[in-house]
């Protein structure tokens, strides 16, 4: 369940900054992201801006015993020097998976391609994959993860709501 977490944390940060990316298209609604994901808290105000088609994940369903590839590109509003991943989840409504993460860890992980801190003001393009591995119950999955920098501003928040296939 530990690698579990982790894995779908550092996926899904891929998906979160790829929204705080703004390119000259229309800003992206909660329900233009697809059946598994949507913004949360205040798009608006997120630092991470994306673009319609900013993000990638392939697969469509996250299977176990496979790997998850998320792709992000955007353009991000201030530099991020740090700050938090909050994570907030739970499988079938009973087991919960609360974590926070330092972002420069996440971001040096090998799910990142061990991308540096600080993130930089302007155009960005992230890259993860991750390993869903089999042990994982196919149960659903359902709640928030949330970026902040420095100052605890949000980067970007999403909530996620799918069953693993």
């Amino acid at each position: 369940m530990k690698h579990f977490a982790l894995y779908l944390i550092l996926l899904f940060l891929f998906t979160l900054l790829a929204q705080a990316f703004p390119t000259q298209q229309t800003f992206m609604a909660p329900d233009d992201h697809g059946d598994i994901w949507s913004l949360c808290e205040t798009p608006a105000t997120h630092l991470l801006i994306g673009y319609k088609g900013g993000v990638t994940i392939s697969p469509e369903t996250p299977k176990v015993g496979s790997d998850i590839h998320v792709q992000v590109k955007g353009n991000l509003l201030k530099d991020v020097v740090g700050g938090k991943v909050d994570i907030d989840l739970s499988l079938m409504g009973m087991i919960k998976i609360k974590k926070q993460l330092d972002l420069c860890d996440v971001l040096g992980s090998d799910v990142m391609g061990r991308k540096d801190c600080p993130l930089k003001k302007g155009d960005l393009e992230l890259d993860a994959t991750a390993w869903i591995p089999n042990e994982l119950p196919k149960l659903p999955l359902e709640g928030n993860i949330r970026i902040s920098d420095q100052n605890g501003e949000t980067v970007t928040c999403i909530h996620l709501k799918f069953k693993l296939a």
